[in-house]
């Protein structure tokens, strides 16, 4: 009689784990690209291409097919407006598509306040994936859900040995 209730609590917490392992996942892939970047004082698109292949390691045995991450350098002006240097995209699967940054134009995300610092730059990485669970068609027929969750996660470092980075061919 409780072997129905506990199986869907299992089957639960399998789901839970797993989405909390592969959100963890990519909170670590985009803090470790951020970070190569912001270490650099110079890149090119070979390396940041490098750069997102050792991020899609990190989220091992995790699929990347439908992971879209973006890294772009950004200035603050002498007035506290930010404006994109450069930016590069990692888009998902075949005909996947993330939001263009566009050079010398404001971020299409909105950056906290308190980074602003006129006359200063920042590089900020935007990882996001669609995450499916394993179980998830099991219960589609009695519950209306989405089988997809979307986990993302955006991070900003200080460039340490620049004021600027500067990508050469992005």
């Amino acid at each position: 009689m409780i072997l129905p209730f506990m199986l869907v609590l299992m089957i639960g917490m399998v789901e839970l784990t797993d989405a909390l392992n592969v959100d963890r996942k990519v909170s670590r892939m985009a803090n470790a690209v951020t970070d190569l970047v912001a270490q650099a004082q110079t890149v090119t698109e070979n390396e940041l291409n490098s750069y997102m292949a050792l991020g899609e390691t990190i989220l091992r045995p995790y699929p990347s097919d439908d992971l879209t991450f973006v890294v772009a350098s950004i200035t603050f002006q002498p007035n506290g407006d930010p404006e994109v240097d450069w930016s590069y995209q990692r888009k998902a699967g075949v005909g996947g598509s993330a939001t263009d940054w566009t050079d010398g134009q404001e971020p299409p995300i909105s950056l906290p306040a308190t980074l602003v610092s006129p006359n200063t730059s920042i590089v900020v990485g935007v990882a996001t994936l669609g995450y499916t669970p394993p179980f998830a068609g099991i219960f589609t027929q009695y519950y209306s859900r989405d089988s997809i969750i979307t986990l993302s996660d955006t991070y900003y470092l200080r460039p340490r040995l620049v004021g600027t980075i500067l990508c050469t061919d992005c």
